[in-house]
């Protein structure tokens, strides 16, 4: 068995460095003249890293504090650390990112590939979107990218389930009514309304009283 070193003038310390970086522990700057080596590695039976350090007293003789004695003991005798990577400090592990659901998946890759304008008025979506069967359900369309669009809640419901030639006549007549407005909004919505051939309500009239009575 190889002798511990006495003295600071004996100790190898460029040789037991790489000895511990080799073995995965983390070599520290020593925080004062008397630190010989500072470095976080593992115990032998240890469950958390911990610090170890080797000082030399104002006489030169060696201080060996933690386990560096058993580590200095491993690396003179030619020996890595007798438990493998028993000095490396775990690896931290990423959180896993939460798994988004299916139509949240799909929202999402209907934005990259056509942005967040609704597809029927054209207008941006914001908050309010949706996912619209091109071609309706009932009549056969399927869960795919292929056959869905984003779109806002209400122009969702006035396509409803009509085939696939009456919603692209459709979203000509609203994205010709949509006045830079959201089709909830005053002028889009009475857009909507007689681009379904519907009439307009108009409000009633209101008595302002006169300002000055007689």
């Amino acid at each position: 068995m190889a002798s511990l070193p006495i003295r600071r003038q004996q100790f190898d310390v460029q040789g037991f460095a790489s000895w511990l970086a080799r073995n995965g522990a983390e070599v520290g700057i020593p925080t004062n003249p008397y630190e010989v080596i500072r470095y976080r590695a593992y115990d032998r039976s240890g469950a958390k890293a911990a610090t170890h350090i080797v000082y030399s007293k104002e006489n030169g003789l060696l201080n060996f504090q933690g386990s560096s004695r058993e580590h200095y003991t491993l690396f003179s005798s030619g020996c890595d650390f007798l438990r493998p990577q028993a000095l490396t400090t775990p690896t931290a592990v990423a959180p896993k990112a939460a798994k988004l659901s299916k139509t949240a998946f799909a929202r999402e890759k209907l934005l990259q590939r056509d942005g967040d304008e609704c597809w029927f008025c054209g207008l941006a979506m914001g908050d309010d979107i949706t996912i619209e069967h091109l071609v309706p359900k009932s009549a056969g369309g399927g869960n795919k990218l292929a056959n869905y669009a984003l779109a806002h809640a209400r122009c969702n419901h006035l396509a409803a389930d009509k085939p696939l030639i009456e919603k692209i006549e459709l979203r000509s007549a609203m994205r010709a009514a949509s006045v830079g407005t959201h089709p909830e909004g005053q002028d889009g919505e009475a857009g909507l309304v007689r681009s379904m051939g519907g009439a307009v309500a108009q409000p009633d009239a209101q008595t302002t009283p006169s300002e000055n009575p007689s």
